[in-house]
């Protein structure tokens, strides 16, 4: 049985997205939650959060593993610190959410949700 693939996109890179995300390891609900966004952002997240958590390349073919989180990589636009807004990265963010759409078009992903965004960097 194929499990469906559900984006998620990490929001605001400043804000509390990027953790957010890093909770869906070990997803037990229905479908595959799939977290777009900056590998080494989550990387560094789950770190300073003293998290043990493998991340892993998203790729639509390989078997769902709960136990580690899957990533679609999108680079951000300028390094990012919790707490410090840039609007440099509002391109960044919007990048996900094109990504996210373009995957539920194509039937990539069965459906997409979003972790909080800051509206006024996106302006």
């Amino acid at each position: 049985m194929t499990v469906p693939a559900i984006a998620v996109t990490s929001g605001e890179p400043a804000g509390i997205g990027p953790e957010l995300c890093l909770k869906l390891t070990g997803w037990s609900g229905e479908g595959r939650p799939v977290v777009l966004g900056d590998r080494d952002l989550l990387r560094q997240r789950a770190e300073q959060l003293g998290l043990d958590i493998t991340l892993r390349d998203f790729s639509p073919n390989v078997a769902v593993d709960r136990n580690s989180l899957d990533v679609l990589h999108v680079p951000l636009a300028v390094p990012s610190r919790p707490g410090k807004l840039d609007a440099a990265n509002g391109c960044y963010v919007l990048a996900l959410l094109d990504r996210a759409l373009a995957g539920c078009q194509s039937g990539e992903f069965a459906a997409m949700t979003t972790a909080p965004v800051h509206k006024g960097v996106i302006n």
